[in-house]
């Protein structure tokens, strides 16, 4: 039987669960999204940019678990893509980049948007190399599947993230034979079973322990281990802070829950975490500079620390570890969780202790301001009303900036709800886009993405994407005309500014010039009934609040001053 390739790279996607392919359309892309028509079982969203396509694509992998797939064209097709690329490739999410090229009998000979490396042409190929695990081209029309399964295969294992195959044009207009097609491949899983050494090690340390602590990172999130760390944290009642890539692990309100650990986060978290724990099992993080407050040595204070991370390159990479766990935090945690129950370790006294804490030092900074009803909107405030209409599985995103630090310390993640980081790289309006695939994952769930004036013109130009295929998120836009954040800090080192400012934009009516709807606000009353009016409309909405300037985030500080 005769097939054209790109059917079948359409098939192969199908067979894999891909339910979308995020892109922007292009002549040399043009025969793989053409095969998708053939199908029912997968939809073709185009995005407005080719960011914003590799962006949805990341989200869709955030959100699913599955692998998301995006594609463009060649040359700026494919460069355009590279944000988002970067983006999965910094947080270790599984994608499958898919670019177009010209025709291979065209190499080299100047054809329009060539991109393969020949004379003064870019090579998309080694173009991606650095922001992806693997990026190689496929230029065999018999060998086109095995590509993409390998490829697939490679973003899915160990530590996950992005991988990008070129494909010329007349490659996916090949007709090859395919009378016995075979798309499946065999399971792999990572990490370790059965009771070894490390984990009976690590048994010892955590039944020896008196004040022990998790700190739990994205990589748990990604694996659901938090789940089984939560369990294991309420049998011994041992408390959990978060990275701030790891928010949402465990539910803001859950009594063990000490909050975030870095800048922006919450003081009892770092004070138990720092001066009263004696073991620290990170799980899932890298302990990067915003979490440690610049890798301060007081994370090593009168403690011991157990490190469980799925890339090895990570174990002591920033502290010196007294037993490193290389594998799928998951299953790591599950046989923990199996060895303590056999094991009959008791309870811990630290639980009691979280109680003393949350009660001397509380939650967070400014409680009073949550309740402040003043004009324009506080950012405290506007918190408080979120969290409290705000329903039990709603999935929340935060872009880079202010918006995101008030964000990680005011905003309270619930039960069966979640959140999602963009921070890796840290690319402004990167979660503009990625809330669209994180909707189209987990349609049951309401999706809203916090983002700032300078995030929204950036990359707000994909809410038009959202009202093309009707797809319900909801974006706040703190909008203060400025870059809150780099102002703050670079007010801080050298007392005056450059570039921060931003004109006065009405974000509510760019909204409705792409057939959205949009609410424009200033004090609370109005975003209450603007964000229950949202979440009752089932479509994409655009909140845009004017926010009180003289409000600082609480970004607090990189490095923490040294002690005496």
């Amino acid at each position: 039987m005769q097939k054209r390739v790109a059917n079948v790279i359409a098939q192969l996607l199908i067979n894999k669960k891909v339910e979308y392919v995020f892109g922007v359309t292009g002549k040399t892309i043009a025969p793989f999204l053409d095969a998708l028509l053939d199908y029912e079982q997968i939809e073709y969203i185009a995005a407005k940019h080719e960011n914003g396509a590799a962006l949805m694509a990341y989200g869709y992998a955030q959100g699913s678990g599955n692998i998301g797939v995006c594609c463009g064209s060649t040359g700026g097709g494919s460069t355009n893509l590279a944000t988002g690329v970067a983006t999965a490739f910094m947080n270790s999410v599984p994608m499958l980049v898919i670019t177009g090229q010209v025709s291979t009998q065209d190499y080299g000979k100047g054809a329009f948007q060539e991109s393969t490396g020949f004379g003064q042409s870019i090579d998309t190929v080694d173009f991606f190399r650095s922001v992806t695990k693997e990026s190689f081209a496929a230029i065999n029309p018999l060998k086109v599947a095995d590509a993409i399964e390998y490829g697939i295969r490679s973003a899915q294992s160990g530590r996950m993230g992005p991988v990008h195959i070129n494909i010329p044009f007349d490659i996916q207009q090949a007709e090859i034979d395919l009378s016995k097609p075979d798309f499946n491949s065999r399971a792999h899983t990572n990490g370790i079973v059965g009771e070894s050494t490390g984990l009976k090690e690590a048994l010892s340390l955590l039944d020896s322990a008196q004040k022990p602590v998790f700190l739990v990172g994205w990589g748990a999130v990604q694996s659901e281990a938090h789940k089984e760390i939560i369990e294991i944290s309420e049998n011994l009642e041992i408390p959990v802070a978060t990275t701030i890539q790891g928010k949402g692990a465990i539910p803001s309100d859950h009594p063990l829950c000490l909050g975030v650990v870095g800048i922006c986060g919450h003081q009892v978290a770092v004070d138990y975490v720092f001066d009263q724990s004696d073991l620290l099992i990170a799980v899932g993080t890298s302990f990067g500079e915003f979490s440690t407050y610049g890798w301060d040595s007081r994370f090593l204070s009168k403690k011991k620390i157990i490190q469980i991370d799925i890339d090895n390159r990570e174990i002591g990479k920033n502290y010196p570890v007294e037993i490193g766990l290389t594998g799928n935090a998951k299953i790591i945690i599950h046989q923990l969780n199996l060895m303590i129950r056999k094991a009959g370790i008791k309870a811990k006294p630290s639980g009691r202790l979280v109680s003393e804490f949350i009660n001397s030092l509380g939650r967070v900074m400014n409680p009073e301001k949550m309740g402040d009803n003043s004009v324009p909107l506080k950012p405290q405030r506007l918190f408080e009303l979120v969290n409290k209409i705000s329903s039990d599985n709603t999935l929340f995103l935060a872009d880079s900036s202010s918006h995101w630090a008030w964000s990680m310390h005011y905003l309270k993640i619930k039960k069966n709800g979640n959140f999602y980081p963009t921070l890796g790289l840290g690319a402004m309006g990167a979660s503009i886009g990625s809330a669209i695939g994180i909707k189209l994952s987990r349609n049951d769930n309401p999706v809203v993405c916090i983002c700032g004036d300078g995030s929204f013109l950036m990359g707000g130009n994909e809410v038009a994407t959202a009202g093309q295929f009707n797809i319900p998120v909801i974006w706040i836009v703190f909008n203060d005309s400025r870059y809150g954040m780099p102002e703050a800090s670079i007010k801080r080192m050298y007392n005056r500014t450059i570039g921060v400012s931003l004109s006065d934009t009405n974000f509510a009516k760019m909204a409705e010039s792409m057939g959205v709807t949009g609410f424009r606000v200033d004090n609370s009353h109005d975003f209450a009934r603007a964000y229950k009016d949202a979440l009752a409309l089932g479509q994409p909405v655009v909140i845009d609040v004017l926010i009180d300037k003289t409000e600082i985030p609480p970004i607090g500080k990189r490095k923490l001053i040294p002690e005496d």
